[in-house]
């Protein structure tokens, strides 16, 4: 992604214990630096992390997990009125990260890593207007490479899940320093 990320390294914040909610409290950090990015370091993240938001989040293992909740607007979609698959494609690369903030700590994914694979299947289209809930966890997490995942669902007009949009593995790859 272009432009530069919010600092969220939380170095001396963060406690080695997933179930101490400094994960979840490090999204909400992460999403606040987002939204409040100055016009100077705008970029394309800034156009869709105001409309993210937490709707519930789990750091139990094996699979810690985060649901966001994403309302699709114009400057997200293509010229069919349909979410881009690019505003699909960042929203997943984004959420998928967020659950590897419940086992960050130093010496262990404190960066957070970069993608090595991104894959993402588009099932239907989703208009502009549409509410979503995008559902990820983390399937498997090494010292060195980890495996997320995401299924971004709409929501019925009476708040439900509705139908799966789209779906995502995010493979991703430690960039740590080493231990010294």
């Amino acid at each position: 992604m272009a432009g530069k990320a919010p600092d969220v390294s939380g170095k001396g914040a963060r406690q080695s214990s997933p179930d101490s909610g400094s994960g979840v409290e490090m999204i909400e950090l992460w999403l606040a630096r987002s939204r409040d990015q100055s016009p100077d370091q705008q970029d394309w993240m800034s156009t869709i992390m105001p409309h993210v938001s937490i709707e519930s989040h789990s750091a139990e293992g094996p699979h810690p997990s985060v649901t966001f909740r994403f309302t699709v607007h114009p400057e997200h979609c293509n010229a069919m009125n349909n979410m881009h698959g690019g505003c699909t494609a960042t929203l997943f690369d984004f959420a998928t990260t967020m659950p590897i903030m419940f086992l960050s700590k130093p010496g262990f994914w404190e960066y957070l890593g970069v993608s090595r694979t991104l894959n993402t299947t588009y099932l239907r289209p989703i208009p502009c207007g549409t509410a979503v809930l995008i559902e990820t966890d983390i399937l498997q997490i090494g010292r060195r490479m980890a495996t997320t995942r995401g299924t971004m669902y709409a929501i019925n007009p009476d708040g439900t899940k509705g139908a799966v949009l789209a779906v995502c593995e995010h493979g991703k790859a430690n960039t740590d320093p080493p231990k010294m």
